[in-house]
């Protein structure tokens, strides 16, 4: 039966009513109508008019009941069909998993399922119909299973919880006993009534809390390796100078027993004991870097302090957002020695060389040369105490120059005749080393996006030959895995940064053919209005829609538990973001789970720029052999400088090694014919590699084709290099990348 709505039952009463009325109104007019008073005659007149008036009214009167029974019927079936759909609604409400609980417009308590009265079973029996809803948030604050706030009593509960009640919408989450929460809410109808509803949420909260705590246990990890690879002593101090983090060599610099340092170990307990075993000399000092750490209102600047043993530590400290510390301890006793034989020098100077002026011309001469030296010596101890600044720049070299050294004697172990089964382990080797290069490259990027380190040069480039090139690079990889990956061709122009440009949508396909199996790859721009939109499409597994905000975040990766899925970090995505909001580019991403996926990415359109004239196209014809040509090889590291050695005789060139710039010059003046290449490491003990470069290109009067190699990989120190006529290339080296760019610079 149709349930007849309550407004449908009133229309029927009022009908039942009015019928009532036109009823009685019926017999009062038959009785007034009758006259007994008259004679025979009329009253025999009056019997036979009466007599047909009484036959309507009674006709009348009849279908007027009939029509009153027939709507009490409807009426009576009206509150049952009501009835019923009252019970459908109650155990419709009854039935959601959620707790649900309705109130009128005066506040009052209309019903209540059982999910609502069991989140707090202790307030169950006082939750009846008719209650005020302030009543029931009296009763509800001081239940015990109502967790509050540290600082928050139960009446400062009740009263913003009627607050929110009172609102049109409101929302908040609560914790309960044993660990429960949930998240509760309500909302105002429109005829005043309000719905609240109380759903569990207590399985989300503690994946949430296992999720976070697992990414503190990843980036810890990660700050823990970068903290050993330092040559600095690092701590760092919780607020109420707890011990939170450290490295070996703060502990080999100190001679720290091993039970001093534990984690949330006490700064006052360590101190006491360096003061009274390390630095025995420097009370001062001590007490210096004591005051400071009790009340760090601002950076430490360095305090030199003496150990016992005569040796110098420079000490420093950088106070956190947090209100924690960073200590850091550098050994300077070098820098004080030559600091001091640098002052001694200065002293005797003078006296000496007014007395040998005359006669000694040669000493004196000698004597500059010591002196400028010594000032060398002295700026270099300078610049070595603020490398503590320099973090970033400091520990992507000093992480990837083992790295370097490494895939180097790598390369040349695997030309010594191998077997098959050690050929397969170095392979191994060499991918792990070049997986380890990725993550760390990527985790300085990040590091360096994140800083606001890394500015953005926007300029009008054409779109068609980044895609087309990338395609072209990307090419043999689609091909091992038998993908078809093709560029459709354009010829837009838009305004971006080319290189940051080209990392993003270099990540993009490096993730398309990774997830793609089968189908292929597309790439693509088109213009849409004043912007264009970069286009990689896939036919991969697809993404879910509740992830695609997940795998822009640092170390996701979808089905990255099952044993098929393709390998990475999970950080390409993670740059593309970054990189995206430096330039103002939007992302879009479009996927259908099983079907595939596109990542587009929208920069501003603009006209093509006026074409320059081209230079005449360079011969890249490359050397039959470089069994002719020689190299002089400039790099500090001794074990770098012996595999470049190693590399480059391999094949056949004539390679001369030098330290240091000094040292190349001795040797280049030695040399009977010019050399054909420089290979310089940028980071040379004294100056640059490019400033030596520089430096031998002057001594011969020409420009020597030359190479620089750094693991500083920022734009600044690219552009520095190629400037000058240098090529780049990026540590850890490879091989054929070494020996490609030798070719081209000699080509050219």
């Amino acid at each position: 039966m149709t349930p007849v709505s309550h407004d449908a039952s009133e229309r029927m009463e009022d009908r039942l009513r009015k019928l009532e009325k036109i009823n009685r109104a019926l017999m009062g007019r038959v009785e007034r109508s009758t006259d007994f008073s008259g004679n025979g005659f009329s009253l025999f007149q009056t019997a036979i008019l009466l007599e047909g008036q009484v036959s309507a009214r009674t006709g009348d009167l009849k279908r007027t009941l009939e029509d009153l029974s027939d709507a009490y019927a409807r009426l009576e079936d009206a509150r049952d069909d009501a009835e019923t759909a009252k019970q459908n609604l109650t155990s419709a409400i009854e039935a959601v998993s959620e707790g649900f609980a309705l109130f009128n417009d005066a506040e009052e308590l209309v019903m209540c399922n059982t999910p609502f009265r069991a989140l707090l079973p202790d307030i169950d029996l006082k939750l009846k119909p008719g209650t005020p809803f302030s009543r029931i948030a009296e009763v509800f604050s001081p239940s015990r299973h109502l967790v509050l706030d540290q600082h928050r009593t139960p009446d400062h509960w009740r009263t913003a919880r009627i607050e929110l009640f009172r609102k049109p919408h409101a929302a908040f989450i609560q914790k309960l006993s044993d660990d429960r929460w949930i998240h509760v809410s309500n909302k105002k109808t429109e005829t005043g009534a309000t719905v609240v509803f109380q759903t569990d949420i207590t399985d989300i909260v503690r994946a949430e809390r296992l999720r976070r705590e697992r990414e503190l246990d990843e980036q810890s990890k990660i700050l823990q390796a970068t903290l050993d690879h330092l040559p600095q002593g690092i701590c760092m101090f919780s607020k109420d100078l707890r011990l939170k983090a450290w490295n070996h060599r703060f502990i080999d610099l100190l001679s720290l027993p091993l039970r001093l340092v534990a984690p949330l170990a006490g700064f006052d307990r360590i101190w006491e004991w360096v003061g009274q075993s390390v630095f025995v000399r420097d009370r001062a000092g001590v007490s210096a870097v004591l005051g400071w750490m009790r009340n760090p209102s601002a950076d430490l600047d360095p305090v030199e302090l003496t150990k016992s043993d005569g040796s110098i530590l420079s000490v420093s400290g950088n106070v956190m957002p947090d209100g924690g510390v960073v200590v850091s301890f550098a050994d300077v006793t070098e820098e004080w020695r030559a600091s001091g034989a640098l002052r001694e020098a200065k002293e005797t100077l003078e006296q000496r060389v007014e007395e040998r002026t005359a006669a000694l011309t040669r000493e004196v001469v000698e004597r500059r040369a010591i002196e400028v030296e010594l000032i060398d010596a002295r700026d270099t101890a300078q610049e070595l105490t603020k490398s503590k600044t320099r973090f970033l720049a400091a520990a992507s070299h000093d992480v990837l120059q083992p790295l370097n050294a490494a895939r180097i004697f790598l390369s040349l172990l695997g030309g010594t005749g191998l077997d098959l089964r050690q050929q397969h382990f170095a392979d191994k080797v060499d991918k792990a080393f070049g997986s380890v290069e990725e993550v760390l490259g990527t985790l300085l990027d990040i590091s360096r996006y994140d800083s606001g380190s890394v500015e953005a040069n926007i300029v009008p480039l054409s779109v068609a030959e980044i895609l087309t090139t990338l395609v072209a690079e990307f090419q043999p990889l689609a091909d091992q895995k038998q993908l078809p990956l093709r560029c459709v061709p354009c010829e837009l122009f838009g305004l971006s940064d080319a290189r940051l440009l080209r990392q993003i949508i270099q990540n993009l396909i490096s993730n398309a053919i990774r997830y793609t199996v089968k189908g292929g790859i597309l790439v693509g721009a088109r213009r849409r209005g004043r912007m264009i939109s970069v286009e990689v499409w896939d036919t991969g597994p697809g993404i879910p829609e509740d992830k695609r905000e997940f795998i822009f975040e640092e170390f996701r990766r979808l089905q990255q538990d099952q044993p098929d899925a393709a390998k990475g970090a999970g950080l390409g995505l993670a740059i593309v973001r970054r990189i995206a909001r430096l330039l103002d580019h939007r992302i879009e991403v479009a996927s259908i789970v099983g079907k595939g996926s596109r990542f587009s990415i929208e920069l501003p359109f603009c006209e093509p720029p006026l074409r320059r004239a081209r230079p005449p196209a360079v011969s890249e014809r490359l050397p039959v052999d470089l069994a002719s040509f020689t190299a002089i090889v400039i790099e500090n590291d001794l074990a770098i400088l012996e595999g470049m050695l190693e590399l480059l005789q391999e094949r056949g060139m004539r390679a001369i090694p030098a330290v240091s710039l000094g040292e190349a010059i001795e040797t280049l003046q030695s040399l009977e014919k010019t050399p054909d290449l420089i290979i310089a490491d940028y980071h040379l003990d004294q100056g640059t590699g490019t400033e030596a470069i520089a430096a031998l290109r002057q001594a011969v009067g020409h420009v020597i084709p030359a190479i620089a190699v750094t693991a500083d990989h920022t734009a600044k120190v690219q552009a520095e290099i190629q400037k000058d006529q240098i090529a780049y290339l990026r540590k850890p080296i490879k091989t054929g990348d070494l020996f490609a760019l030798i070719h081209k610079v000699i080509a050219q």
